[in-house]
C-alpha cells in the first residue's frame, strides 16, 4: 500500500477484555493492527535525502547499465509532504511475463506522479512499465480511472489513492491489474480490478470488485491470479475494526471470482482463511496447470494463542467454494524479533517499514509450490518471548517447495553478513529462483552516499552514522542449490532518499519466469536515473540468469 497500512508481524491480541457488544477493544500487540488510510506525512517529517547534496545533483551514483523503467517521471510540486520538490517517487513493486510471448514483460508500482489527492499531494496512481524486448526499453502508461484525479467515475470519484499493485496475465494473454483503492482523508476504500486486451499498453475502466465507506472496515493488500480455464480470482486481508474503527476484531483472507474475463464479479467478500486462523495478512493466490487455485498467506498461529506466526496455504479443487489450510513454516517476525520504528518492524540501523508476508509461485507445467519469506530466527533475542527486540538484525530467506501434501520443511537458501528481506520467487519446469533485497555488499558501497540517513533532529540535512545504510537487490536459483548469488545491481543505493525518516520503500518485490526459462526481477531502487535525475525511487529490473 502507500506508505500507509502499517504491515508487519501478524499477531493477534495477547488478551481480550471486551466491554459491551461488537466495541471489543482487546490489548494490540500486533504493529500492523491497526490499519491507518491517513497522512503519512507528518508536518514535522524530516527532509528527504534528494533534497541534499550530494543526493540533489545527477551524479549521486556512478553510471550504471542497470535498467530503470521509469519514463518521464516529474518533479512533485511544493505541498505537505516530503517528497516535494524531489522527483515522483515509484515504489511496491510487481512484474508478470506474457505466456504467449517471453520478451513482452509488464511491471506496475505505486507511482506518485499525479497531484492531487483530498489533502493536496501527489499520491499513488495505477501505472504499468511496459517492455516488448525482455526489459531494454519501457513504456510508461497510467491505468485511467482508478482515483478522482485520475478520471475516476462512480465509487472511484471518492478515492484518491491507488496502491499494493498486482499483475496476472491469463494463459491467452489478457492481463489483469489489480489494485486497492481508498481515500487519504474518509473511510473509503475498495479493490479494483482493470483489464488490458494489448498487453498493457491501453486499458478498460476499472471494476470495482469490493468497496466499503465505513470506519468499521478496511480492504488491504489485494493479489489477483488468472487461471487456465477463464478463472479469474482476487484475493485481499478484510480488517474487521468494530464500531467507528476503535477495536481490532479480525483480519481474514477474503476473495472474490470472476468467470467473463473481469467484467463481473462473484462471491465477494467469501473466505480463504479458515476459523482457526482470524489474524491474517499479505495473501497470494496462483493457479496451479490443473485449475487447482492456491492461496498463501502469513497467519498467526492457534497453536500459541496466536503469539507467533506462520505460512500458511490454502487450497481449493472447487475454485474457491471449499478450501483446505495448512501451516507450512513458522516465521520467525515475532515482537522480539526486528526494531521498531514509527510502530512498523525494519531492520538494524534502517527505518523503513518490512514485513514476512509471502512471495509464491506456482510451476506452470509440474503444478509444484514454492513459497518464499524472510524472518529473522537466530539473531538478537528473536523467538524468546520478549515484547522488544535486541541484537543485530540478520533476516535471512527461507524457502519451503514442492507438491501439495508433500512439501519440503522451510530451508533457509541466503546466509552470511547482511540481512536480506522482500523476496520474490518464481517456479518453472522444476527450477526454483529467489530475489531479495541484501545488506551483504556493504563492503563495496560508497561510505558518501551509504554512510548517511535522514536526521530526525534536523530537518534541513543528514546525520552521518557508522556504516552503511544502502540496499543491493541479488537472487539465487535451485540449479546449484543456491549456492551462488548474482548481484542484480551494479551498486548499493539508500534507501533513506523519499518519505519522512525513510520510513517506506514499498512493502514487496517479485520475480517471474518466462516460457523461455529466463527469469525477470522488479524492485525498487534508490538511485534515480544516474546522469539524468537526481536521486529517487525508481522501478529497476534484471534479468537473472
Amino acid at each position: 500500500m502507500c506508505a500507509v497500512a502499517l504491515s508487519t508481524a501478524v499477531m493477534t491480541p495477547a488478551s481480550a477484555a471486551p466491554s459491551h457488544g461488537d466495541h471489543f477493544k482487546p490489548s494490540i500487540t500486533a504493529p500492523w493492527a491497526n490499519p491507518d488510510n491517513g497522512d503519512a506525512e507528518p508536518p514535522s517529517a524530516a527532509a528527504p535525502l534528494c533534497h541534499t547534496a550530494p543526493f540533489s545533483s545527477t551524479a549521486a551514483y556512478a553510471a550504471t547499465s542497470d535498467v530503470d523503467a521509469i519514463v518521464g517521471d516529474p518533479v512533485a510540486p511544493p505541498g505537505k509532504w516530503s517528497n516535494s520538490g524531489c522527483r515522483a517517487p515509484q515504489n511496491e513493486t510487481t512484474i508478470a511475463v506474457d505466456p504467449t510471448d517471453p520478451l513482452h514483460l509488464v511491471v506496475g508500482a505505486n507511482d506518485y506522479r499525479v497531484c492531487c489527492d483530498s489533502i493536496a499531494r501527489n499520491d499513488g496512481t495505477g501505472w504499468v512499465y511496459v517492455s516488448w524486448d525482455g526489459g531494454v526499453t519501457w513504456r510508461n502508461t497510467q491505468v485511467p480511472g482508478l482515483t478522482a484525479e485520475t478520471g475516476g467515475s462512480g465509487a472511484f470519484a471518492s478515492v484518491d489513492s491507488a496502491g499494493d499493485p498486482a499483475l496476472s496475465f491469463a494463459p491467452d494473454g489478457t492481463l489483469y491489474y489489480a489494485n486497492i483503492v481508498f481515500n487519504r482523508s474518509s473511510a473509503a476504500s475498495g479493490v479494483a480490478v482493470s483489464v488490458s486486451h494489448d498487453g498493457g499498453l491501453s486499458w478498460g475502466r476499472p471494476s470495482m470488485v469490493s468497496y466499503v465507506s465505513a470506519a468499521n472496515f478496511f480492504n488491504d493488500k489485494e493479489w489477483i491470479a488468472a487461471g487456465p480455464n477463464g478463472q479469474v480470482v482476487v484475493t485481499w486481508t478484510k480488517f474487521l475494526q468494530g464500531k467507528q474503527g476503535l477495536s481490532y476484531l479480525s483480519s481474514p483472507i477474503v476473495a472474490a471470482y470472476s468467470s467473463d474475463g473481469g467484467h463481473s464479479w462473484n462471491r465477494q467478500g467469501s473466505a480463504v482463511s479458515d476459523p482457526a486462523h482470524p489474524y491474517n495478512q499479505g495473501s497470494r493466490p496462483m493457479y496451479g496447470p490443473d485449475g487447482t487455485l492456491y492461496v498463501a498467506y502469513e497467519g498467526s498461529q492457534p497453536s500459541t494463542g496466536y503469539q507467533t506466526d506462520a505460512q500458511v496455504i490454502a487450497r481449493s479443487t472447487d475454485n474457491g467454494r471449499t478450501f483446505q489450510n495448512v501451516e507450512v513454516g513458522r516465521v520467525y517476525d515475532d515482537l522480539d524479533c526486528y526494531p521498531m520504528f514509527g510502530g512498523s518492524q525494519t531492520l538494524s540501523g534502517e527505518q523503513f517499514r518490512m514485513n514476512s508476508f509471502p512471495a509464491f509461485s506456482v510451476d506452470p507445467l509440474t503444478g509444484n509450490l514454492a513459497i518464499a519469506w524472510n524472518d529473522d530466527q537466530g539473531a538478537g533475542s528473536c523467538g524468546s518471548g520478549g515484547t522488544a527486540f535486541s541484537g543485530v538484525t540478520s533476516s535471512q530467506v527461507k524457502l519451503v517447495t514442492g507438491a501439495w501434501g508433500s512439501l519440503s520443511a522451510p530451508v533457509t537458501v541466503t546466509s552470511g553478513p547482511g540481512d536480506k528481506v522482500f523476496p520474490g520467487v518464481a517456479i518453472r519446469d522444476g527450477k526454483t529462483v529467489v530475489s531479495y533485497y541484501t545488506r551483504g555488499y556493504a563492503a563495496t558501497h560508497n561510505p558518501a552516499v551509504c554512510n548517511v540517513v535522514t536526521s530526525n533532529a534536523d530537518p534541513s540535512g543528514v546525520a552521518p552514522v557508522d556504516g552503511s545504510v544502502c540496499l543491493d537487490y541479488a537472487a539465487k536459483t535451485s540449479t546449484d542449490g543456491f549456492q551462488s548469488e548474482q548481484r542484480l545491481t551494479s551498486e548499493g543505493s539508500n534507501p533513506y532518499i523519499q518519505f519522512s525518516d525513510g520510513a517506506f520503500i514499498g512493502d514487496y518485490t517479485q520475480i517471474v519466469t518466462g516460457s523461455d526459462g529466463v527469469s525477470h526481477a522488479a524492485w525498487t531502487d534508490f538511485r534515480g536515473r544516474p546522469g539524468v535525475t537526481a536521486a529517487n525511487q525508481d522501478v529497476y529490473v534484471g534479468t537473472v540468469h
